[in-house]
């Protein structure tokens, strides 16, 4: 294949994987790993990651001496904000025997506060503002401007990869806030034993959760990031609209009680519906 159609190609993708607007499809394509993806039993590939102090790092960097987590996330992203606390327990707890990376991302949800990012300094701004926003204690990264290791893994907006030493993937998760099949990942390699699990996809309690935090997350991205979920996600931006009912209650439980009372409102409409059908 002529090299020039390669970098072509790349670019291409690149493209594409700086979306400007969120859209109906990007969100089904969340819910699920792709079938082309490196996962389970592969090993990373190469990647060249700058962190926020600007140094590079390669695989040699950081492979060899521990496991290694990478968590995937961005400043517009409710997963990511919904998952910090656990993951920051989940560091306190492991972070001896785990090397923890966060890879920062693309921008989940657009907007004038958190644009898409169209150079390196400027990922790397927005990956310094979460490391200071989320006080995060462990090493930070931007991936490059194109997405190259986010789009080799599966580019989902806060998932999570554990690899060993060696830079095979142990362990997969769809959520960040996935958290006890990934406490169970992180307890098995810690102590030397493979997963029982080698991946995780669930999705009712890691996005339920997250419901909590949908609302303030896209405030933060701006004005566009909100219309843009209402417009391709309506029922995501409902339930986070719901959760602020709930401002007494932590993230998690505002999250919750968001999808219950949606759930419940549906259950109630339908059976409404259902009786006024049957008494005509």
């Amino acid at each position: 294949m002529n090299p020039a159609n390669i970098n072509q190609q790349v670019s291409d993708a690149g493209d594409v994987y700086r979306y400007q607007r969120f859209t109906s499809r990007l969100l089904f394509s969340d819910l699920s790993f792709g079938k082309q993806a490196l996962g389970p039993g592969d090993s990373l590939p190469s990647f060249e990651l700058i962190t926020t102090s600007g140094d590079c790092l390669e695989i040699p960097d950081v492979f060899g001496e521990k496991p290694v987590l990478l968590i995937f996330g961005s400043m517009t992203c409710p997963n990511t904000a919904s998952a910090a606390p656990s993951v920051q327990d989940l560091y306190e707890e492991f972070g001896k025997w785990i090397e923890f990376i966060m890879v920062y991302v693309r921008e989940a949800h657009p907007g004038e506060h958190f644009p898409q990012a169209e150079t390196m300094e400027e990922k790397l701004e927005h990956a310094r503002a979460l490391k200071e926003f989320y006080h995060i204690e462990w090493t930070v990264v931007a991936d490059n401007i194109d997405g190259n290791l986010h789009r080799a893994l599966d580019p989902k907006p806060n998932s999570t990869v554990l690899a060993s030493k060696h830079g095979k993937i142990l362990f997969r998760s769809l959520w960040a806030a996935d958290r006890e099949p990934l406490r169970q990942a992180l307890e098995a390699v810690s102590a030397g034993r493979l997963p029982q699990s080698t991946q995780s996809v669930a999705l009712i309690g890691p996005v339920a959760r997250a419901m909590g935090m949908v609302q303030e997350v896209m405030e933060r991205g701006g004005p566009q990031a909100v219309s843009d979920l209402w417009r391709a996600g309506f029922p995501i931006a409902l339930a986070g609209r719901v959760a602020t009912l709930f401002s007494p209650l932590s993230a998690d439980q505002r999250g919750i009680a968001a999808v219950l009372t949606l759930a419940l409102g549906s259950l109630i409409a339908f059976g409404l519906l259902g009786a006024w059908l049957l008494s005509r």
